[in-house]
């Protein structure tokens, strides 16, 4: 078989799917999940409301669309207090001329 040819038969080949909802939970929960995940990373509370403002980020951002501003920022106050401590510690930052800027220890 081809290198680049996928395998039928293996179990770890990735497929993508589509699940229809329209729950409010269904929302706040990914939306908490995102939260968690990239406070936990290092983002701090700007970057992470900004990352769910963005379009390119489709998670977030549909998150965003339909739980509104106000509830986003909530969430992050609560969980950031959950997980606080962690800004500025793990997220590596690119500085414009495309060289990585070493985080900022506090």
């Amino acid at each position: 078989m081809p290198y680049d040819d996928p395998d039928a038969t293996d179990p770890m080949t990735l497929h993508g799917v589509q699940v229809e909802t329209d729950s409010d939970q269904a929302n706040r929960e990914m939306a908490e999940c995102f939260v968690e995940e990239y406070l936990r990373m290092g983002f701090d509370r700007v970057r992470l409301l900004k990352m769910f403002q963005t379009r390119g980020y489709a998670g977030p951002f549909m998150a965003y669309q339909a739980l509104g501003e106000e509830k986003i920022v909530s969430m992050i106050e609560q969980i950031a207090q959950r997980w606080g401590g962690r800004e500025k510690t793990h997220a590596v930052d690119r500085h414009p001329t495309g060289e990585i800027m070493l985080p900022v220890l506090e």
